[in-house]
């Protein structure tokens, strides 16, 4: 690189002149004194340096890689995905670069990715704690523990003679390998040893939050987080880390005062003002706060459909005035028009995937989606309340703001919605496409997007700075169709070969993810099944052993699901195998389907579908 051939140019010269020949540290700004400006918290000021030192250097690959370490840290995953491409097409062989590649893949969950580009980079940089590490953490999460186990090992040991950095990064994977294993207090263990490598830098405290919040510890996090706003200086976008970790530990009370502070610091953030809309409603009961600060917001960002929406939601449901709901929808864009459109995205991934399984398309009810939609904001409304969590996220508390009903079905039926069978699924991504892959890629989700007697279905959803939620109601027949219907389909392909285990309830609570990805035959629900046999066998013709679900077990609707113990092997064709008994008929079926040669999707924290 660049700044590297100028240290040996100055190196030569002060050897010829008879110097000391040891290299001094560059004086002025570099990748790393921005590093040591991000590990001091002062993450705005090393965003600057970088974004200056690449204005000067375009060409540098190490300062686009450091930029996309920082942005990572930052929570900001697709400009961190685009910098350490960029410093990859630069440095394709530069183990710094492929270092950082790696972790950014991991955190953006392309697994596969992180996985073959640290195995390269570690072959680049072998000396490298932080290439051990970064791989190491890859390998855990592709399911090759032992593999992984050795790479962190190696990273240890470099790590003796390394930065603290370096020993924090090991002991941080070495806990995300614990985690992945299911062993929490090992990887709790290893959190607090990273916090102690790097006790001044506050996302040593925002991974041990974020841990907590996993395993239901709101009061671990919240003294984590309180611990943790002690060490944020006056840089706002740290504050608005420390706010978004708070939210999801449920501490609106942390969350307001990190969003406050960010806003002084930055009195024109529409982002921070549309958070504290939300914050006045979920943890104040203010919505005529909520809706002046949605308009602050609008006012500066006139194009921010999610302040828009949200100011919508609050007129619409909160203060009950439809007409100026109405009139808000329509300031810039149609913004109840928007919604809709997002629903027909979500319909139409929903009867492709039908389609691929050989199933009728299925229609949309603008009564569910309207259903649908009043129950996506009341999460956000209430994201206060302890029962919002987990599998309480599907049901509405009579004194809840903007409540409709108890359940999907009450709700559809408040907006007119006849009486019928009714279930509902629930996620947390980016777009309304996601999600329907989300739930596909599951198990418990899947199911009722599969069932033959589908009717119709609405969709909606919400997106406010941190948080998204996404809903999907469906109204069923339930009438007997005879039908077996089987995911992956026969003869499919690009099948994503893992599943990451992020659904609740967890469909293989022993396993340690990743694991196969799932296979399901949907029967009727009313109808009587029994399963005389499953293989799943790989094209040798062995079988491959795993986790048997079947349609008597809760959550399984009737239908049966199979996933194999270890991730299933990419650009191969599989056989599965199925002997059952449908209504006292004896059936089987035997099919095929080939995976992804590529990286597999990594579904995010999903809620089980509630089935009435």
């Amino acid at each position: 690189m660049r700044r590297r051939g100028a240290v040996l140019v100055l190196f030569a010269l002060l050897a010829l002149a008879g110097c000391d020949s040891v290299a001094p540290k560059p004086s002025g700004p570099s990748a790393q004194s921005a590093l040591d400006l991000m590990f001091k918290n002062r993450y705005a000021a090393a965003t600057a340096q970088l974004q200056d030192l690449i204005r000067a250097h375009p060409q540098d690959a190490r300062d686009h890689a450091t930029y996309a370490l920082v942005l990572n840290y930052e929570t900001k995953p697709k400009p961190a995905l685009d910098e350490a491409l960029k410093a990859q097409k630069l440095a394709p062989n530069d183990g710094f670069v492929l270092t950082v590649l790696t972790r950014v893949e991991d955190w953006t969950s392309d697994l596969q990715g992180a996985a073959r580009d640290g195995a390269t980079a570690i072959k680049a940089a072998p000396t490298s704690a932080l290439a051990r590490a970064f791989y190491g953490e890859a390998l855990a999460d592709v399911g090759r523990y032992a593999d992984a186990q050795t790479q962190l090992k190696k990273g240890a040991d470099l790590a003796k003679n390394g930065s603290p950095y370096d020993r924090a990064e090991v002991e941080r994977n070495w806990a995300n390998f614990y985690r992945d294993q299911k062993n929490y207090p090992q990887a709790l263990d290893h959190l607090k040893l990273a916090a102690g490598a790097q006790p001044s830098w506050v996302e040593r405290l925002l991974e041990l939050a974020r841990f907590s919040i996993g395993r239901q510890d709101l009061t671990g996090a919240t003294e984590y987080l309180q611990r943790a706003a002690t060490l944020s200086p006056d840089d706002a976008g740290l504050r608005e880390q420390l706010g978004d970790v708070a939210i999801f530990a449920q501490d609106y009370a942390v969350a307001k005062s990190a969003y406050q502070a960010a806003l002084k610091l930055q009195p024109r953030s529409a982002l921070d003002l549309k958070v504290l809309g939300d914050i006045a409603v979920a943890l104040d009961k203010d919505p005529t706060t909520a809706a002046k600060d949605e308009r602050a917001a609008i006012a500066m960002e006139p194009t921010d459909q999610e302040a828009g929406a949200f100011l919508v939601a609050v007129l619409r449901y909160l203060t009950k005035d439809e007409g100026a709901a109405a009139q808000a929808a329509k300031q810039t864009v149609d913004l109840d028009q928007a919604a809709v459109d997002r629903q027909t995205v979500a319909l139409a991934t929903v009867n492709r995937y039908r389609q691929l399984a050989g199933l009728n398309p299925v229609t949309s009810s603008s009564i569910i989606h309207v259903s649908a939609l009043a129950h996506a904001f009341y999460t956000f409304f209430n994201g206060a309340l302890p029962g919002i969590r987990d599998l309480g996220i599907h049901k509405e508390e009579s004194g809840g703001q903007g409540y409709v009903g108890d359940n999907v079905l009450s709700r559809a039926q408040h907006f007119g919605y006849p009486q019928r069978s009714m279930a509902e699924v629930i996620t947390h991504r980016n777009d309304a496409a996601a999600a329907v892959n989300d739930w596909i890629d599951s198990v418990y989700h899947r199911i009722p997007l599969m069932r033959a007697d589908l009717l119709e279905l609405g969709y909606g959803d919400a997106y406010l700075g941190p948080m998204t939620v996404q809903v999907m109601d469906m109204s069923y027949r339930e009438s007997a169709t005879g039908r077996v219907i089987v995911y992956p389909v026969a003869n499919q392909m690009n099948v994503p070969t893992a599943f990451n285990g992020n659904e609740i309830p967890d469909p293989a609570p022993n396993a340690n993810y990743p694991i196969g990805y799932p296979v399901t035959a949907t029967f009727d629900r009313n109808a009587r099944v029994t399963i005389g046999a499953f293989h799943l066998r790989d094209p040798s013709g062995a079988d491959l052993p795993g986790v048997t679900l079947q349609p008597s077990a809760a959550d399984m609707e009737n239908s049966f699901g199979y996933l194999a113990n270890v991730p299933l092997r990419p650009g191969t064709t599989y056989t599965a195998d199925l002997s059952y008994t449908l209504n006292g008929v004896a059936g089987h079926k035997t099919w095929r389907f080939t995976t992804a040669a590529g990286p597999s999707p990594t579904p995010q924290s999903q809620q089980a579908p509630e089935l009435r």
